[in-house]
């Protein structure tokens, strides 16, 4: 039986993280719970997302979004593919992809860790404890 090439994974962690840093901009962004819901349920409206690798131009169609949801709960812990123990939480956003072979092959041998949801967005700063 031939591999189904797919992966569940996180599209964005809910609220805010200790081990979520700064970015290379310098900020540490993160959503709060509603709009993160938001989020996960207008990314499959009306439209197949584009999926490429490294967020390089010239890339695109090496997987599919066939999911996008957030996770109820309770905490699930499971393992990374560096084989580290991750936890994904309540509220959590979650996206499954099917991947092409050249996708598959770079996740399989660990040169793919992980995925980025590329958008965009205005930031907003929040008062320290209304986060």
């Amino acid at each position: 039986m031939p591999e189904q090439r797919y992966l569940l994974t996180f599209g964005y962690p809910a609220g805010v993280r200790d081990e979520i840093g700064s970015g290379l901009d310098g900020h540490r962004d993160y959503f709060a719970k509603a709009d993160l819901e938001l989020a996960a349920w207008s990314l499959l409206k009306g439209r197949t997302p584009d999926v490429g690798l490294y967020h390089r131009d010239g890339t695109v169609g090496h997987a599919q979004v066939v999911e996008s949801y957030i996770y109820r709960g309770p905490d699930w812990l499971i393992k990374a593919v560096d084989g580290t123990d991750v936890t994904v939480h309540e509220g959590d956003w979650l996206v499954g992809l099917l991947c092409d072979e050249l996708a598959w092959s770079l996740y399989k041998s660990g040169q793919v860790t992980g995925t980025s949801i590329q958008g965009a967005g205005k930031r907003r700063r929040v008062a320290k404890g209304n986060e």
